[in-house]
């Protein structure tokens, strides 16, 4: 019976990659939250940037 043994174990491997896959999933869907919520800062900041950069401008204009 050493093939049915092995046929066991490799059913048992594909079970435990197949838990291993759907870990990694949630892994990747959980980084996938916070990039987006760090890209949605970095804009936020990028556009205190540019306005900040616009007022400097206009101010050295008129003085």
């Amino acid at each position: 019976m050493p093939a049915l043994d092995r046929i066991i174990d490799g059913v048992k491997e594909v079970l435990r990659m197949t838990d291993e896959v759907k870990r990694l999933s949630d892994d990747v869907r959980s980084l996938a939250i916070e990039v987006r919520e760090i890209d949605k800062r970095l804009v936020r900041m990028e556009t205190m940037a540019e306005i900040a950069k616009s007022r400097s401008s206009r101010t050295k204009r008129i003085t």
